[in-house]
């Protein structure tokens, strides 16, 4: 068995690295003699050594082997061993940093079908161990590729949430509304405008202006930098993502265990007629802010062509049974009322002018969403998949299930529904991040035949 690489020190470490700090925080903030804080800061000194020693200790006695699977050992007084069979593993996931690839080492993690919240296993190796592992077997095999363009995913960083975009919007009405106040105007106006000058508004709408826009800046980088260079390949049955601009990370996934294949699909992203298609899968997507993209943006014509590449033989039908034509309002009812709420500060007019205006577009916007929403909503079972398309939030999703791991689907039907024969659709599908799909105001008899056909197609299977 093998020593891990010696960045483990440095992650493991790296928690106890803040106590360094302690001494500094002692001398700007702390009333006694220099003795005092002088013996003070040797006692955070000495402890923050020790801790990190502990770390040394650990990587010292920590070991692995990959012959057949992964074998792991770690601990220092309680002693731990982990085995991971390669068969068993669902994703395996490689992450290189800048500071990992000066020091020739990788972050490996391994995910099996197992219900966790974090990796089954993280693992720091040297760059030569994880090529021969990972790219074992698919050295002399014709690989299918789709990689990602530049400009697709400019437009997916920059959309990448709704609330990132608001802040766009939102950031020039703002600066607007401080010139406004700024400005010398007549009458009971200008009157108004220099109490409000005398309490220095405007100088406050230029701070929140700039926080928004560096941190929709800082999204979009964060988000750019992520997926750039975004590429994927299917190798028999596996499918290889890699994207990442400075932090580069390689993700092996078994397409057996995918269960789910989404669509999403923003405001922003639909003027550029652009989707972003995610997976679930079992053991994949557990870190934090970890997305699940195969595809980060595409046109149809282009979408389809990558999805035939990376995932032909998985199942899609189309969406038969749409809401019933009376249900708009249930649709639409919700913005509307948030849109009705901007008359209420636009009463009081002056500087709630402009809090009117852009809780108005709020509200336009996700009534927009709703009605688009409403237009494209469906419920399909044919062809060995389900498939379900609604809006949520201020983004339109599109579900393709396939009809073996569609675990659990309910028929939801309240007094109302009762009354005008409707009912909402709900499927829940086993992942990593268990979702409820909702279709709300399907004709009743439709949606229990459709419900039916997929009891009977599931059938033969579960048997």
């Amino acid at each position: 068995m093998f020593r891990p690489h010696p960045l483990y020190c440095y992650y493991d470490s790296k928690k106890w690295i803040l106590l360094l700090l302690l001494p500094v925080l002692r001398v700007v903030f702390s009333p006694r003699d220099i003795v005092s804080i002088l013996l003070a800061s040797l006692r955070d000194v000495a402890a923050a050594v020790l801790l990190i020693g502990y770390s040394v200790a650990k990587w010292k006695r920590a070991r692995y082997s990959l012959h057949g699977g992964l074998a792991m050992r770690h601990g220092l007084f309680y002693r731990r061993t982990l085995w991971i069979s390669a068969e068993d593993a669902a994703s395996v996931e490689m992450e290189r940093s800048p500071l990992m690839w000066l020091m020739g080492g990788r972050r490996v993690r391994v995910n099996t079908a197992g219900l966790r919240r974090r990796a089954d296993a993280t693992i720091y190796l040297p760059s030569s161990a994880t090529r021969n592992v990972l790219m074992e077997g698919s050295a002399h095999k014709r690989c299918r590729r789709y990689a990602a363009r530049a400009f697709p995913v400019a437009v997916m960083s920059a959309s990448s949430s709704n609330a990132a975009l608001g802040l766009l919007t939102l950031a020039p009405a703002v600066r607007q509304a401080g010139q406004i106040l700024g400005r010398e105007m007549t009458g009971e106006v200008y009157n108004l405008m220099d109490r409000l000058l005398s309490i220095g508004l405007p100088p406050l709408f230029n701070t929140i202006t700039n926080v928004l826009v560096l941190g929709w800046a800082y999204a979009f980088l964060r988000t750019f930098t992520r997926t750039a260079g975004f590429y994927a390949e299917r190798d028999g049955e596996q499918l290889h993502v890699t994207s990442g601009l400075l932090t580069r990370r390689d993700v092996y996934i078994d397409c057996e265990r995918i269960t789910a294949l989404e669509l999403r699909q923003t405001l922003f992203m639909r003027l550029f007629s652009l989707h972003t298609v995610t997976i679930t899968a079992a053991g994949y997507g557990r870190e934090k802010g970890a997305r699940p993209l195969v595809i980060p943006a595409a046109r149809p014509r282009e979408l389809g062509a990558a999805l035939d590449v990376l995932l032909p033989e998985y199942p899609i039908c189309a969406g038969s049974l749409r809401p019933v034509k009376s249900a708009l309002w249930r649709y639409v009812w919700p913005p509307l009322l948030l849109t009705a709420g901007s008359l209420l500060p636009l009463y009081f007019g002056g500087v709630w002018t402009t809090l009117a205006a852009v809780w108005f577009l709020a509200g336009a916007w996700w009534l927009f969403i709703r009605l688009t929403g409403y237009f494209r909503a469906g419920f399909g079972v044919g062809r060995g998949a389900v498939t379900m398309r609604y809006p949520r939030g201020l983004a339109l999703y599109e579900i393709h299930v396939p009809c073996e791991v569609a675990d659990c689907l309910i028929i939801h039907r309240n007094p109302w529904e009762q009354r005008n024969g409707t009912c909402t659709v709900e499927l829940r599908c086993f992942g990593e991040k268990r979702r409820r799909h909702r279709v709300r105001a399907l004709p009743y008899e439709a949606a229990a035949m459709l419900a039916g056909r997929l009891l009977e197609m599931d059938a033969p299977v579960k048997k």
